[in-house]
């Protein structure tokens, strides 16, 4: 029964050193190339941790032989270790947030909030990714207050060239 609680102990150290610190066994895993990417040493892990635990309970709380606590754990760590390599690999493969950037802004519709002179700086705020964001902008020419606009480039930092939504159609 002792055997089943040292893998158990020595995996779930491990484990937390993986969640905590990072992939230690990556490279080892990568040449076994032939799982998909469902591999990882956090599903081994998962795997042995459960093993042993289900190994040990099975063993020391009942009166099943070491071949039935045996195959009770390896069951049972099959089905977390699976979850934990889906879970991985959803993780490590979704999709990420893109990162705003000032190229982002060029075509998108805008709305004067401080008019814009011939001469000078507004300001227009629009809608990029779901964020609300304010830049200083200029245009050829005068743009009142709350008028439609179209970013048209990005002149430096925080600063956009504007065009009204008729001076684009002509």
């Amino acid at each position: 029964m002792l055997i089943f609680w040292v893998i158990a102990g020595v995996a779930l150290l491990l484990l937390v050193l993986v969640v905590t610190v990072g992939d230690l066994f990556d490279g080892v895993l990568d040449a076994l190339d032939f799982t998909g990417g469902y591999l990882s040493s956090t599903a081994v892990l998962s795997f042995l941790a459960t093993f042993g635990i289900v190994g040990g309970l099975l063993l020391g709380t009942t009166d099943v032989s070491l071949l039935v606590a045996s195959l009770g754990g390896v069951v049972a760590g099959a089905v977390v270790g699976a979850g934990a390599a889906v879970a991985t690999r959803s993780l490590t493969d979704g999709p990420t947030a893109h990162q705003i950037t000032s190229s982002d802004y060029v075509g998108q519709a805008a709305t004067v909030t401080t008019s814009i002179p011939a001469v000078g700086l507004g300001q227009v705020s629009l809608v990029v990714a779901g964020q609300s964001t304010a830049l200083a902008a200029r245009a050829d020419g005068p743009v009142p207050l709350g008028a439609g606009v179209t970013v048209v480039a990005n002149l430096g930092p925080g600063v956009v060239q504007v065009a009204t939504t008729s001076s684009l159609s002509l």
